[in-house]
């Protein structure tokens, strides 16, 4: 299993830089919600971008969601960062 280090100020870095991308991504995807159609390559773009959009919302809410210990967080590699679906051992109650 592999453990990441998440520095403090790395992490507020990353932080930044993260909201101004998630910030770049809505705006590209209004720009292509306002097309009253989309080309093929429009349609491919935009469901890449959502998903990076969903990756970027997901990084920034991992490295804000205890700022306490940011320092001494690690995080297993595993099936949830692999981006796999969850298995039986990881299903949530419905």
């Amino acid at each position: 299993m592999e453990k990441i280090r998440v520095d403090v100020n790395s992490a507020s870095v990353e932080v930044v830089e993260l909201r101004e991308r998630h910030g770049e991504i809505e705006r590209r995807l209004a720009e292509l919600d306002r097309h009253l159609s989309l080309t093929s390559d429009e349609q491919i773009e935009r469901a890449r971008l959502k998903k990076e959009k969903l990756r970027t919302k997901d990084r920034i809410a991992l490295l804000t969601a205890d700022p306490s210990a940011a320092s001494s967080r690690t995080t297993a590699a595993g099936p949830a960062a692999s981006g796999a679906p969850p298995g039986p051992a990881t299903r949530l109650p419905a």
